[in-house]
């Protein structure tokens, strides 16, 4: 009982941290997204459906989302301003017919992402989806909600000059709008110094996608940084060898001393203590949406 309140006490204080202005540091992972896009084409693949190519509007889309959710301090598909995903493909000039959107954050590779996007039939619908055509990916850097977050944006669309595409309409999560205005493209200029990733649009053009650099100072906020993912980690395992090494004594007191038991259940103690670093070691590897 001490040990389950003290586990729940030590989630608590995570959380409450950040409200007291203290930094905590979170994953911040090195995720290449040509590997994002080519694993998730792998999947597509391994599945029959056509691959994606790289659009150089939905990887500017997809950039402007994640720095939009970082500025604006928010984790989910609609911003509180009412700011909708697809707001960002039109902003570039991206005239779709069809658009998808994936987040995930806190990952430590790329391959972790794509499983649990497949692991979640709305996330694996927008992934293997014969209606997009096109796939745009940015990895964005920064502080949310008080934690220094590494966050994938995955944008899939199909452009509304696409005449091929003759697959009918179908549900999916979140919700797919209607073909917006026709509007001119936009233009951009990237700003260096960090690279996000290097695409290459079916023409054959190449285009260096870069971001700005995150602000890592803020101020009246203490410096404190330290990984609530690590913790976590380090504490579940610690709380396992600890009741494993209670178990183990228990069993040899029980052994010199020739105890009777009435009931026991020592494999079964093993097999639950070994479920729950399980899930206590997979708890904080990241996040989708």
């Amino acid at each position: 009982m001490l040990l389950a309140l003290f586990l729940i006490f030590y989630q608590v204080i995570l959380h409450a941290l950040p409200l007291t202005g203290i930094r905590i540091l979170g994953y911040a992972a090195n995720i290449p997204t040509s590997e994002v896009i080519n694993l998730t084409n792998q999947k597509r693949a391994e599945n029959g459906v056509a691959s994606l190519s790289t659009s150089v509007l939905l990887t500017e889309a997809a950039r402007l989302k994640g720095e939009h959710m970082l500025v604006n301090d928010y984790w989910a598909h609609t911003a509180p301003d009412g700011t909708e995903p697809w707001t960002f493909f039109t902003d570039v000039g991206y005239k779709y017919r069809y658009a998808g959107e994936n987040l995930a954050r806190d990952f430590s590779n790329p391959n972790s992402a794509i499983e649990a996007w497949l692991a979640s039939p709305s996330h694996r619908e927008n992934m293997l989806s014969g209606k997009y055509k096109e796939i745009g990916v940015a990895v964005v850097e920064g502080d949310l909600g008080g934690v220094d977050t590494t966050i994938i944006v995955s944008f899939f669309g199909t452009n509304i000059s696409d005449t091929t595409s003759q697959v009918p309409v179908v549900a999916a999560k979140p919700q797919i709008e209607v073909t917006p205005t026709p509007q001119s493209l936009a233009t951009f200029t990237p700003t260096p110094p960090y690279l996000a990733g290097v695409v290459t649009p079916t023409q054959g053009i190449e285009k260096i996608i870069t971001l700005e650099e995150p602000v890592q100072e803020r101020a009246g906020r203490y410096q404190i940084l330290f990984s609530p993912f690590e913790s976590t980690k380090e504490v579940a395992v610690a709380t396992t060898v600890l009741l494993l090494v209670v178990l183990i004594i228990d069993g040899i007191i029980v052994t010199r001393r020739n105890i009777t038991r009435i009931g026991g259940r020592t494999f079964a103690h093993i097999a639950f203590l070994g479920m729950i670093l399980a899930i206590l070691l997979i708890a904080k590897v990241g996040e989708i949406l």
